[in-house]
């Protein structure tokens, strides 16, 4: 710990993107880009003096496309320490399958898993699989808004020994809307459901796509978390302020 008398306070941000493979294969049926695709972002910023912070975001997305059919995964990893002191650690791997019955792509059916692992939530690992029906609401130019809705199995192995593993039976509801606000601004909002009879999770994720560069993207997100019933001990609301590059090619 740095003495009271030390007032000089120095603060480095650092924003770094990672960029990802991106191959594109062209279906002369369909005019929309079939094959597989990747994106990736990180955010990492680090601050010392009084006080010593370290944040660390990372995200990859890859998706394969096909004329009736998707498959999309996402894998993140967010770490963060204060004053040397470890204070978040969350993985999350997330993939589903998505299998349409129309010719522009707006009504799905879908299945999934997603795995979480979040230390100081008390999680060794959540896991869900799921299943259900997709369907595209509104769709210009511009804006998109997708609704999603299923059921899916839950299993949780908590980090604290001896805690009894909980399984329910959740219904999962899902809404993923996009809006270009010009040529450099989009806004992106999805929020998502999961309840069941021991416990209901809902997130949302708020965020500003800004193009810094014909392939260069500064993305501004705010994440909301919260858990009706969570492990002994640890908080029902998680929040997130992130900030990262992204480069698409």
């Amino acid at each position: 710990m740095l003495p009271k008398t030390f007032t000089k306070t120095s603060t480095t941000t650092t924003l770094i993107a990672l960029s990802l493979v991106s191959v594109n294969a062209f279906s002369a049926t369909n005019t929309s880009k079939n094959g597989l695709s990747g994106t990736g972002e990180l955010g990492f910023s680090d601050s010392t003096g009084n006080t010593v912070n370290t944040s660390l975001y990372g995200a990859l997305k890859l998706n394969y496309t096909q004329k009736n059919y998707i498959i999309k995964s996402a894998i993140e990893a967010d770490y963060k320490s204060e004053n040397g002191t470890q204070t978040q650690e969350r993985y999350i791997v997330n993939i589903q399958g998505n299998r349409y019955y129309s010719e522009d792509k707006s009504y799905y059916s879908f299945v999934g898993a997603r795995f979480e692992k979040n230390k100081f939530a008390d999680i060794e690992l959540d896991s869900t699989f799921s299943l259900g029906l997709g369907k595209t609401l509104y769709k210009t130019e511009q804006t998109n808004l997708n609704g999603e809705v299923g059921l899916g199995y839950q299993n949780t192995d908590y980090v604290t020994k001896g805690a009894d593993s909980d399984s329910q039976v959740v219904g999962i509801a899902k809404l993923d809307f996009s809006h270009q606000i010009n040529q450099q601004v989009a806004f992106t909002q999805d929020l998502s459901v999961s309840a069941g009879e021991k416990q209901t999770k809902f997130e949302s994720n708020t965020g500003f796509k800004i193009k810094v560069a014909e392939k260069m993207n500064l993305k501004a997100s705010y994440k909301y978390r919260h858990n009706d019933s969570p492990a002994p001990g640890t908080k029902k609301t998680d929040t997130q302020t992130v900030l990262t590059l992204i480069y698409d090619f």
